[in-house]
């Protein structure tokens, strides 16, 4: 799922309207008035940011350049404003409304790759992948996340891929290629898996060594078939005998 089907996009803007509206009554109900960005305002830049994502793939296509706009500036303000709302939802103590919002993030994410624009933030979207691969568990979502994780991957920005600062194990392109990896796993799809464990080897060499030793252990599982011990048990043999 390299880009948005119009369809999504609608669903996203439902998936705003659905959660925004828990968020302003928490909100009314407990905030007094600051000069701080109100999650009212929030969800209506949000809600107009989307819209003209609509409006853009009607001109110009679902995929591809945009002649007169950048998608990697449009999907960056758009990550933010979904970053800013979900910290509203965590500072309201509405926990599912944060996860609900952040994946939001991974649609805008989306659209800068159907776009062949660079995805610039990061963390959130992670967040939003966490949330969709928590509360999916059929093989057909576990699919369609997983390729969605692809195209994000494909689309991240040099700088964050150049992965320069390696201190922290909890960075969001780490995290991102990791659930990659885990979501190909849970649909025991060969293809998928060699597809996501290349990604991994590629991006994260210096992980793949413990994450495939690990995967190994976890793949004894009953819930494992044949088909994910095999491909662990290749791909720790791999890194085993190139270190």
């Amino acid at each position: 799922m390299a880009s948005i089907p119009m369809t999504q996009l609608h669903q996203i803007q439902q998936l705003l309207s659905a959660n925004a509206g828990a968020i302003e009554a928490r909100y009314l109900q407990r905030s007094q008035p600051t000069d701080e960005v109100s999650p009212m305002q929030l969800a209506e830049a949000l809600r107009q940011l989307l819209q003209v994502f609509e409006t853009l793939d009607r001109s110009h296509g679902a995929q591809g350049a945009l002649p007169y706009d950048d998608p990697s500036e449009l999907g960056e303000h758009g990550v933010h404003l979904v970053t800013d709302l979900a910290h509203w939802a965590e500072r309201l103590e509405l926990p599912q409304v944060k996860f609900e919002i952040e994946k939001i993030a991974v649609g805008v994410a989306l659209w800068v790759a159907g776009h062949d624009g660079e995805i610039r933030e990061l963390e959130t979207v992670v967040n939003g992948f966490a949330a969709s691969a928590n509360s999916t568990a059929d093989e057909d979502g576990l699919r369609e996340l997983f390729h969605a994780a692809q195209a994000v991957l494909a689309h991240v920005s040099p700088q964050i891929e150049a992965d320069v600062d390696q201190s922290n194990p909890g960075r969001p392109w780490r995290v991102l290629n990791f659930n990659c990896a885990i979501i190909a796993t849970r649909t025991q799809d060969a293809q998928l898996m060699r597809e996501a464990f290349d990604t991994l080897s590629r991006n994260l060499p210096q992980d793949a060594p413990a994450f495939f030793e690990e995967g190994l252990k976890q793949s004894d599982k009953p819930v494992y078939g044949p088909t994910v011990k095999n491909l662990m048990q290749e791909y720790f043999a791999r890194w085993t005998v190139r270190h």
